[in-house]
């Protein structure tokens, strides 16, 4: 009997801490690499001209895909501003040698927005640059989640932003995906305090170009962006507290029913 009421009050914790992650939609950020796999290449997508394509148009060459959002002020700047600066010192011709595409899976930010960062980060790249070469895309959320599913990067709405990965996936010109760039921690005290090596680069968009698959064969972990202060920062705690206390009460129980086992049998 006793067995039976404990396992019913477990059993119960464990359906209320499930319920409780359920309901906030919560979906653990990262990035599930697809090596070898293929985006789907029907999807369309606005560019920052609001003119409507799709991906098929654009990858074209070897492309560098990057997800993000663009009302983002934390880490998202900072990727960019590095890939930007990492650019200028890339010794292949934009015009042929490749294509950067950069996607907002949030499906509020529109074509208007996607034009001012992409004049401010032509720009930051400090030389001349085809502007055909970097796309700055918007799309609606169906398209942006099948994109996501299939190169693997995961992200979850935190109140007003988003918790994601910073990572540079390559693709071939066939849309096969050939590698993943993790971004490089923070150098403090740099200009550009996160930039990608020119060599990675190149050799990436070089196998790339040749459909061939990368493997580093060792688990990094990325890079992620992520607000200071969640706006539902208040109602995340409040669930820790019930979840605590509940856990509290089943170790408490646990206790009790040990301690009386271990006297019926002495």
């Amino acid at each position: 009997m006793k067995k039976t009421i404990l396992f019913s009050l477990f059993l119960a914790l464990f359906l209320n801490v499930s319920a409780g992650a359920q309901q906030t939609g919560y979906v653990e950020p990262g990035v599930d690499e697809k090596l070898g796999g293929s985006v789907p290449l029907d999807l369309t997508f606005s560019k920052e001209d609001g003119e409507r394509v799709k991906l098929k148009q654009l990858i074209d060459r070897p492309t560098v895909l990057m997800l993000v959002y663009y009302s983002c002020s934390h880490i998202c700047p900072q990727f960019l501003g590095g890939f930007a600066d990492s650019l200028a010192g890339l010794r292949l011709d934009p015009a042929r040698d490749y294509r950067v595409l950069t996607v907002s899976f949030d499906e509020t930010d529109r074509p208007m927005d996607a034009r001012e960062l992409k004049k401010n980060y032509i720009k930051a790249i400090g030389r001349p640059f085809p502007e055909d070469t970097w796309h700055f895309l918007t799309g609606n959320q169906d398209n942006i989640m099948r994109l996501s599913d299939a190169v693997g990067v995961r992200f979850t709405r935190a109140g007003h932003g988003f918790v994601h990965p910073e990572v540079l996936i390559f693709l071939s010109p066939q849309g096969k995906i050939t590698r993943y760039l993790q971004a490089p921690k923070f150098s403090y005290g740099l200009p550009s305090p996160m930039t990608f090596s020119a060599i990675d680069l190149k050799t990436a968009f070089a196998d790339a170009s040749l459909g061939k698959v990368f493997t580093s064969g060792t688990g990094v972990t990325p890079l992620f962006c992520f607000l200071h202060e969640p706006a539902n920062q208040e109602r995340f705690f409040n669930m820790l507290k019930v979840t605590g206390a509940l856990t509290l009460l089943g170790l408490f129980l646990l206790f009790v029913y040990l301690r009386s086992g271990k006297k019926s049998t002495s």
